[in-house]
């Protein structure tokens, strides 16, 4: 490794292929080797006690290569001073080794100049170092500012709270930051305090109830001689409904439909029955045949044959009274003294139209007046009739009274009527429990509400989830424009299994909930007496009241807003010995002056 060295320093031309005529070359092998020791033995060679180690300190990566393979240099040194020394060309071999040789020296040279690339320059990393440690810095002294301001914050609440309490007129609320008292007498006051709010809270919560369910009160008003009595209204229904004559024609328009006597027989039949359909009879109305005619033509059908019902009216209120047709439950009617009868007039429904029509004015009677009649003349047919009040329609669950068509009849009434003070407007329907006839907004065949037609929509709509069909006697088209199917010979069958259900709107298996509260203004009458007698120009009626009421109900507010306010303040006053201004204290506290700590101080 030494003589390696030596060869290639400044005194390497003494063994160059230059001077290769000194140096013979011999082809014995002994010869090559005392020449090789006898060149060695002339440099110059230093103790071995002073030498560094074999590349340790200046090529640490070549003298590990040497270290693995030393036979590999020494061998590549002695072939080139002897191929220097005899001017011979060498063999394959020796120029392999002699390659080897030149690129180790080349890698030992070049690791010594410049450092591997894997080593990081140290001023590189001392500057990363220093700029981590600034940033850790950074971040450590502002969650220090961070923490500073939330222990200020903190602080400057606590002294607020302290000195709210410390400054409140609420009775209680002093101890809780009173110097002098240990824990345990805070602790009590502060139990104290809460069983105040509890109780507050929980009355309060009673009388708020009270006041959204039950505000009303019904007082009875004795004195007769300040009010009007309404006039009774009654609705009447004639057994005959359908012309003969007009049926006759119907058959010969339509002969495709009678191909025999028995089919017009048929037809005669089945449009009686369903002129007179109510859900008292479905059962009555066969079922066999439908001779063409689709459900949803129904009642166009029976007012082209319905009988020309015409009857007079005459009476002796000062309000002329008027007789509208209707259609009802119980098929094509008449109605006296109605404001709702006409919202049910087939004209009206094939109009499509749901504007608010003029009633006039209701009819009245005082005691003053005497006895007041009114008299439906020129009947000519047998009939039922409903009595009710003005703002209402003919209820099925309600009774009907039958009259023959030769007979003239008297029907006297009592009256008992219900009236809404004007302060009750401003409270809902659900603390009235009561609805006045312009809060029709839940109605979806009428534009205006009635206790009556809103029971008349119920049914309709029962009808139309259990049967998926509604009786041709109901309007089937909605306010917001949907169209309801018309129940024909089938949904009839349907409707017949349901119609104690539908009459009485209970049932065990459904769940109905029709939601219709009372009319606030309303009339209620109760037949008192009725005789009949022979007449011989036919059915007439007659009715009124001769005995006026002495009593009529009226409901008023008992419970308002404002006591809802005495109430509650009394119990704050009462527990916690606070007033409004109290209150108005806690407001100012929390809004103006918390700004004001918080933001300026």
């Amino acid at each position: 490794m030494l003589i390696s060295h030596k060869v290639n320093g400044p005194n390497s031309d003494s063994l160059s292929p230059s001077n290769s005529d000194e140096f013979p070359q011999s082809s014995n092998p002994s010869t090559s080797s005392s020449l090789t020791a006898s060149t060695a033995s002339l440099q110059h060679q230093e103790p071995v006690e002073h030498r560094p180690g074999p590349g340790l300190l200046l090529f640490p990566g070549t003298a590990q290569r040497h270290q693995h393979n030393p036979a590999a240099g020494t061998k590549a040194t002695t072939v080139q001073k002897t191929s220097a020394r005899t001017g011979a060309s060498a063999n394959a071999n020796a120029d392999d080794d002699n390659n080897v040789s030149i690129n180790q020296k080349r890698r030992s040279v070049r690791s010594f100049r410049r450092p591997p690339l894997w080593q990081k320059p140290a001023k590189r990393q001392e500057n990363k170092k220093l700029e981590t440690e600034k940033d850790q810095d950074e971040k450590q002294l502002q969650a220090d500012l961070e923490w500073d301001k939330r222990r200020i914050c903190l602080a400057k609440v606590q002294a607020f709270i302290i000195e709210f309490l410390q400054g409140s007129s609420i009775h209680g609320f002093i101890y809780l930051a009173k110097l002098g008292l240990n824990f345990l007498e805070r602790m009590l006051w502060f139990a104290f305090i809460c069983v105040a709010l509890f109780s507050i809270i929980s009355l309060s919560k009673r009388t708020w109830l009270r006041f959204q369910t039950s505000p009303m009160v019904i007082s009875m008003d004795r004195n007769k001689l300040v009010w009007n009595t309404s006039f009774p209204s009654l609705t009447v229904c004639p057994h005959k409904r359908i012309d003969e004559l007009k049926v006759e024609d119907y058959i010969l328009a339509h002969a495709e439909h009678f191909q025999s006597e028995e089919d017009q027989e048929d037809f005669r039949d089945f449009i009686v029955k369903l002129a007179s359909l109510t859900y008292d009879n479905l059962e009555t109305l066969p079922l066999n045949k439908s001779f063409g005619i689709p459900s949803d033509k129904y009642l166009q059908l029976l007012y082209e044959l319905k009988w020309p019902f015409e009857p007079e009216i005459s009476s002796g209120a000062a309000v002329k009274m008027l007789i509208h047709e209707t259609q009802t439950e119980f098929g094509i009617c008449h109605s006296v003294n109605s404001m709702v009868a006409r919202y049910n007039a087939f004209d009206y429904w094939r109009s499509g139209d749901w504007s608010i029509l003029d009633h006039g004015d209701r009819v009245t009677v005082h005691p003053l007046d005497g006895e007041i009649y009114a008299q439906i003349i020129n009947l000519s047919t047998a009939y039922d009739v409903y009595f009710h009040g003005s703002g209402d329609v003919p209820n099925i669950s309600k009774q009907r009274y039958t009259f023959p068509e030769s007979d003239y009849t008297t029907v006297e009434l009592i009256a008992l009527e219900i009236y809404t003070n004007e302060e009750a407007r401003a409270f809902t329907t659900k603390q009235r429990s009561c609805r006045f006839n312009y809060e029709a907004e839940d109605m979806q065949t009428v534009p205006i509400y009635s206790f009556g037609l809103c029971l008349s929509e119920c049914r309709m709509f029962f009808s139309l989830k259990i049967c998926g069909c509604i009786p041709h006697f109901y309007r089937n088209r909605l306010r917001n424009g949907r169209r309801l199917p018309v129940c024909g010979l089938e949904g009839i069958g349907c409707l017949v299994k349901i119609k104690r259900e539908i009459i009485s709107l209970k049932s065990d298996r459904y769940k109905i909930n029709c939601n219709c509260l009372a009319n606030c203004d309303d009339s209620n009458f109760f037949v008192q007496s009725h005789r009949s007698r022979v007449w011989f120009l036919g059915a007439n009626l007659q009715w009124g009241i001769i005995d006026y009421p002495k009593m009529q109900l009226r409901r008023d507010v008992l419970f308002s807003f404002a006591d809802v306010l005495v109430y509650i303040g009394g119990l704050v006053g009462f527990f916690l010995g606070c007033s409004a201004l109290s209150f108005t204290e806690i407001v100012y506290y929390f809004t103006a002056r918390l700004v004001r700590r918080m933001f300026f101080n």
